[in-house]
């Protein structure tokens, strides 16, 4: 009869523990008495009365234990020989200390992830060397947030060593974060990431929580301004500013980027390209061309909307030199009218947020003087801007997707005129980016963003999410593309979890098997090559830890930073305790 022993990463059978704890008291002993006679013919020696000692053997570790160190040098002082023999011994006492603490450590990782030396490069001093390279404008002596945004320490790391294994990303990273909810993503990354930015920040959610906890800080720190896009109230800020979407609408190609965000509202996973919402899309193009060339608003977007052959729109675009998108209006207006109904009431269910007034009061011109903000120049400050939406029809997710997009080509633009880099570089936080910022082609802007100093974060809740908004292969891109992966606790895509299983690879264990038989038992062992992480273990991830994926890295996982536990934890606590009672109370900061 054969039954196998499978030791989890090598650990000794229960048969071997016991004479491997014998061995280790016998050995351990026989170190402490070394150690002792060491240092007390040290003792002899640095006093003058040379390297002198008793015999080493059975009769000095009896004199040692009954009758003190002193007798086996009776002529050195007493308290030199004591002061010896407790350095020594506490040197072997600390050495095995050391040991058993960075047994601790390795097992507290499974074996074959990555330590600290295999993720060198995203820790000090390495990502200061690096940050510098891309920063010029640092100091010599920049360290912590400026070096790069901090995603955790490694896991199992003891709390006198974490800051040096405080893993950061570069500026020149793009990041992807797929967690569960209640998983650690606005109180480990969004915030911090907020709040540690050296540069503008253009931060996106359809909940107050990262506004309250960082918006009344960001404003200390940087005495810049902050920035509130809020037309649905969901934090109750009043409308001090206002932006103009038609503003940089000045060719076909900005109209139509302008109407993809409206119509990728609508969109399905498995219809991208299918002729409704293209034909949604190029009628938006045409009536949104049409408005921004007579400077007019989206007000009268919607009127053409909702007026399939008004005549107005290709008159003002034959006007300003686009004939030949005014003849593509004016064919789709007199073609049959069952499929001009329904091109037309597909652009208007994909840009419903237009008909609400509480929304259009943020993108049209106000009654009053009110500041516009300038996505040109916000690029290369220390500005602030938080863009609010809730989810669901007739939200202003496509104005939020529309205005990130905006700040994000800005900054291209103005990294192109800086020598190709933004310094300091722009942070792009996008919380529930599937929910509220669904920028159609964000996998394929990852793949430039970060060699312009433009570092975007995106986070969704699962793999799925982001299937459902850019489809399998707009995901597979943008999960490409990252060049910096976190996944936390939650991911129950068995597919996923089977991917990044077999990215974390295999080593091999050892297996102990005995066979009985004919009164014989024998034993033998092999090898067998084993997941590190098997898909159950990815899927039982803890909270608060997130295994990292970084380009020509190992795989890692770490103990991630949440705010409260550092050192801006009480600023935090009372700038969100302040704008939760505002926020309840309808008023605002």
């Amino acid at each position: 009869m054969t039954r196998p022993l499978e030791p989890a990463g090598g650990l000794l059978p229960p048969e071997g523990r016991f004479p491997m704890l014998l061995l280790a008291t016998v050995w351990g002993g026989l170190a402490l008495v070394a150690a002792a006679w060491l240092g007390g013919t040290t003792a002899s020696w640095a006093t003058g009365h040379g390297w002198r000692g008793p015999a080493f053997g059975v009769q000095f570790a009896h004199a040692l234990v009954t009758e003190g160190p002193g007798s086996s040098w009776p002529r050195v002082p007493g308290a030199a020989v004591t002061a010896g023999v407790v350095v020594a011994v506490g040197g072997v006492a600390g050495v095995t200390v050391a040991a058993v603490r960075a047994g601790r450590t390795n097992a507290a990782r499974p074996f074959g992830l990555a330590g600290a030396r295999d993720l060198a490069v995203l820790l000090t001093p390495a990502s200061t060397t690096r940050a510098q390279a891309l920063r010029p404008s640092l100091p010599g002596g920049a360290s912590g947030a400026e070096t790069g945004l901090a995603l955790g320490v490694i896991a199992g790391t003891p709390a006198r060593r974490r800051e040096t294994t405080t893993v950061r990303a570069s500026w020149e990273d793009v990041l992807l974060a797929v967690m569960a909810p209640r998983a650690g993503k606005t109180t480990s990354l969004a915030v911090p990431s907020v709040l540690d930015a050296p540069g503008a920040v253009v931060a996106t959610s359809n909940k107050a929580d990262l506004w309250a906890a960082t918006a009344a800080v960001r404003a200390r720190d940087t005495s810049e301004a902050v920035w509130t896009f809020d037309p649905q109230a969901i934090t109750n800020s009043p409308r001090t500013w206002w932006w103009n979407p038609l503003t940089a609408v000045d060719s076909v190609e900005e109209a139509s980027r302008l109407a993809g965000h409206f119509v990728q509202e609508v969109r399905a996973e498995k219809s991208a390209r299918d002729f409704w919402s293209s034909a949604a899309q190029d009628l938006l193009t045409a009536l949104l061309l049409a408005a921004a060339t007579s400077r007019r608003s989206l007000h009268d977007v919607y009127e053409w909307l909702n007026d399939p052959v008004v005549p107005t729109p290709g008159v003002l675009l034959r006007e300003h030199g686009y004939p030949a998108v005014a003849a593509s209006l004016t064919g789709r207006q007199h073609g049959a009218p069952e499929t001009r109904d329904g091109i037309y009431e597909t652009a208007r269910t994909a840009a419903q947020c237009l008909r609400d007034d509480r929304i259009m009061e943020w993108v049209t011109p106000p009654a009053g003087e009110l500041p516009q903000l300038d996505t040109t120049a916000f690029a290369t400050s220390r500005e602030t801007l938080y863009l609010l939406s809730k989810d669901g029809a007739g939200a202003a997710g496509p104005l939020v997707a529309a205005l990130t997009d905006r700040v994000m080509r800005d900054g291209v633009r103005a990294a192109e005129r800086c020598g190709g880099r933004l310094d300091p570089p722009l942070v792009v936080v996008l919380d529930e980016a599937a929910n509220v910022c669904r920028i159609s082609d964000l996998p394929d802007l990852y793949s430039h963003l970060g060699s312009r100093g433009i570092v975007p974060l995106t986070i969704l809740q699962s793999y799925r999410q982001g299937v459902r908004v850019w489809g399998e292969a707009g995901m597979d891109t943008l999960w490409s593309a990252a060049t910096v992966k976190l996944l936390g606790a939650g991911i129950d895509d068995a597919k996923l979890a089977e991917d990044v299983s077999r990215l974390i690879g295999e080593h091999d264990v050892t297996i102990r098997s005995f066979s009985e038989g004919d009164r014989r038992r024998t034993t033998s062992t092999s090898l067998r090559r084993q997941r590190i992480l098997p898909p159950e273990d990815v899927r039982a991830l803890a909270r608060g830890h997130a295994l990292l994926l970084a380009t020509g890295l190992r795989v890692g996982r770490l103990e991630l930073l949440p705010y409260y536990q550092g050192s801006r934890a009480g600023d935090v606590a009372a700038a969100t305790a302040e704008a939760t009672a505002a926020t309840v109370g309808g008023v605002s900061r």
